[in-house]
């Protein structure tokens, strides 16, 4: 009589359970939606940047923030990121040259803008395209 068999097959139940419990896990937040466009600056596309999408709390509004990197002028959250909540946000952009001077001091080039922010009101239940021209404050 082997036992070899009962003991293989004990040793494999707890890894099958874990691998079930964790392949039914699914995201518990909100839903977000996906937001995409252009980013410029004086008229030209943002060659390397990033992109914040903030709900705005002095708003009454609050979760997750949504964000992308852009790249030769285009950010899609869906590409690159995660997707917004809808309603009241602040949009905050960092801007860079993508010209590498120096890739361990500058890795994205120059600033071209750093910490531009504007408020939107974003829809909410729907994907939305929202085109910006960065300008100095």
């Amino acid at each position: 009589m082997t036992l070899v068999g009962v003991r293989d097959k004990v040793g494999l139940g707890p890894i099958l359970l874990v691998a079930l419990l964790l392949g039914c896990s699914g995201d518990t937040g909100p839903q977000r939606y996906r937001v995409s466009g252009t980013v410029t600056h004086q008229g030209t596309p943002v060659p390397i940047g990033t992109i914040q999408f903030t709900p705005d709390a002095s708003q009454g509004n609050s979760g997750p923030p949504a964000f992308s990197d852009i790249k030769d002028g285009k950010y899609d959250t869906d590409v690159t990121g995660k997707g917004f909540i809808g309603g009241p946000h602040i949009v905050a952009v960092d801007a860079f040259s993508g010209q590498n001077i120096d890739p361990d001091l500058l890795p994205s080039g120059k600033p071209l803008l750093l910490g531009y922010q504007k408020a939107f009101d974003l829809p909410k239940n729907q994907d939305v395209t929202l085109d910006l021209e960065l300008t100095a404050k």
